[in-house]
């Protein structure tokens, strides 16, 4: 087997994943840089036996964890922009003030070696402290002090203006975030979802990350939501502006956390196996046909599921190549160098239905179950959205019936427990609920659930 310079140089052994034709044993590929590892990986299938038959689909499951109880010497150095909207809007319940009050707290955790730069947005864009190292504190918060709401909603003006801040001082060893705030539609400047989410994309590929922040029940979650996901960061649903400040400090303390910069899966697909789904993330294509899936910066102790659903040939009995899977990332806690991960999967056609029912991975079928559910809760929602309320249930129902089935197993995890409980809640408030889903509760409703929904998927 041949391997590239660059792996050889990192220290890198290789084993192939290989399911014997007359055996139940499956030898698992795996992949070291060094053996102490920042980000360890697992990768299983649900089948390696899959039916014989035309084609026969097959769950893969990535799972990504954070290196955790390490002594971190220093954190990672920052360049932070908080793009806030400063529409009217924002004059509601004193948003604008708990906004201020989030961004002060941000700004007493930055350090002198961090960079912050601080743009508003409404009608007009304006650049209210430009990127630079954080040495003068009081200057950044006067610039915060200046904020005031006004006018409309020039959401793409601020995440660009935004954006460009950080294009600036693009270096290796800091990480780069976009947190963007907004409460209300974006009416002025770029406004389709599409567009922005493409903006967003291409961020993230200059390792520059979008975290979103929808507040109170006017925003537009699908938006956010998108915006978010194409850039790799997070999406919070904020009900209170109460409620802001602490979830800066939870997005500070993952930015302070850091061990892992822009991680990038790349999998090889074997000829004639395709990709149906890839759940909860978004994707690229090279030119040569490979799978290429961006993903965020990860921090001590995160676990991360990547869920494909991929169709495989099954028309010959025996053993077949699957995927090639890469993971490539800045490490952060040796020097900012690159590292990786390599894997090789293949599976088993076979007549034999024991062979199948015996070797299916339980932890990925659940895995599977649980993003389905999650699916379901969102297709719910948007039954509900367009007012088909009975519809919204028959989802939520089959969703809590499959989380219920997997509970009674010893499959069981803390996720999916807490998963069938929110279901029964969810069920509970649809069946109890009157109201519109032009209201506040039934916005309220809306946003929760797709904000559940996202998480799962995750």
């Amino acid at each position: 087997m041949k391997f590239s310079k660059r792996l050889l140089h990192m220290g890198v052994f290789f084993l192939v994943l290989v399911v014997m034709g007359g055996s139940n044993t499956v030898a698992i590929a795996e992949v070291s840089t060094n053996r102490s590892y920042t980000v360890a990986w697992d990768v299983q299938v649900s089948h390696p036996y899959v039916q014989k038959g035309r084609y026969a689909d097959e769950f893969l499951n990535i799972r990504l964890s954070g290196r955790e109880g390490v002594p971190l010497i220093a954190r990672a150095r920052v360049n932070l922009v908080l793009v806030i909207d400063r529409s009217g809007s924002m004059s509601d319940r004193g948003k604008i003030d708990y906004a201020k009050g989030a961004a002060k707290e941000i700004i007493d955790r930055l350090g002198s070696n961090d960079r912050l730069s601080i743009v508003a947005y409404s009608t007009e864009v304006q650049v209210l402290y430009p990127m630079q190292f954080l040495r003068n504190k009081e200057l950044a918060i006067s610039a915060v002090n200046s904020l005031y709401p006004t006018d409309s909603t020039n959401l793409s003006g601020g995440l660009i203006t935004g954006i460009n801040q950080l294009n600036s001082v693009r270096e290796s060893g800091y990480i780069n975030r976009v947190i963007l705030l907004s409460d209300g539609l974006a009416n002025k400047g770029i406004t389709n979802i599409g567009e922005l989410s493409r903006v967003s994309s291409q961020a993230s590929e200059r390792n520059i990350q979008i975290t979103t922040m929808g507040l109170g029940l006017d925003f537009d979650e699908n938006l956010m939501m998108s915006l978010a996901q194409h850039g790799a960061g997070n999406y919070y649903f904020i009900e209170s502006p109460s409620q802001l400040a602490s979830i800066f400090q939870r997005e500070f303390g993952q930015l302070s956390r850091t061990v892992a910069k822009a991680p990038v899966i790349t999998i090889t697909l074997e000829p004639g196996v395709s990709l149906q789904e890839l759940y909860g993330y978004t994707h690229s294509t090279t030119s040569d046909g490979k799978i290429r899936i961006k993903l965020g910066d990860m921090f001590a102790g995160q676990q991360r599921d990547i869920l494909m659903k991929l169709r495989v040939p099954a028309e010959r009995i025996g053993e077949r190549g699957l995927v090639k899977i890469y993971l490539d990332y800045e490490d952060l806690l040796n020097d900012n160098q690159r590292a990786g991960f390599e894997k090789e999967l293949a599976y088993n056609v076979t007549s034999s239905e024991q062979k199948i029912s015996e070797n299916q991975n339980q932890d990925v079928m659940t895995r599977a179950v649980s993003v389905y559910a999650a699916s379901n809760l969102h297709k719910a929602t948007t039954e509900y959205e367009n007012g088909n309320s009975a519809g919204a249930l028959t989802y939520m129902n089959n969703a809590y019936q499959k989380i219920m089935k997997v509970n009674q197993t010893p499959q069981r995890n803390q996720q999916t427990l807490k998963q069938q409980e929110e279901l029964r809640e969810a069920i509970e408030d649809m069946e109890a609920s009157a109201s519109s889903p032009m209201s506040d509760s039934g916005k309220k409703l809306i946003k929760e659930q797709k904000a559940k929904a996202f998480e799962y998927q995750q």
